[in-house]
């Protein structure tokens, strides 16, 4: 919604990319990340912005927080998502999703050998051929 606030503030000032461009130090190509949403332009862009269409700074500085507040929430939703991702995956591979497959297949309990001095995860065992449970730790 910000993005699109700045293209049409841009349009109605009658300047092109290029000028906007020149006129307020940043590139083109970081306007056109800017005016399609790809990127947040840091405050200082929207300063320039307003001074060089003459637009209330107050007012594009106000929705620019607000757009940040947002950018900023779906970055930390987008990292909760990414890092519960990381968790199930590290939990599959511990086995720990109650999932049976080939590993489960060659345990020790399942008939299967684990080894000397290995572990039926493939670790060594500090008692010898002795099966050691996994532990996950941290959030």
């Amino acid at each position: 919604e910000f993005a699109s606030q700045l293209r049409r503030l841009v349009d109605r000032s009658g300047l092109n990319i290029n000028a906007v461009a020149d006129r307020t130090g940043y590139s083109k190509t970081s306007w056109e990340r800017y005016l399609n949403g790809r990127l947040l332009p840091p405050r200082r862009a929207v300063v320039a912005l307003a001074e060089v269409t003459d637009t209330p700074q107050h007012h594009l500085t106000t929705m620019w927080e607000l757009a940040e507040r947002a950018w900023s929430r779906a970055e930390m939703r987008h990292d909760m998502t990414m890092e519960a991702i990381r968790i199930t995956q590290a939990r599959a591979a511990l086995g720990e999703l109650g999932t049976t497959g080939p590993a489960d297949a060659k345990s020790p309990a399942a008939g299967g050998k684990a080894g000397p001095g290995r572990s039926a995860g493939g670790r060594h065992s500090a008692a010898g051929s002795a099966a050691r449970v996994p532990t996950a730790t941290g959030p």
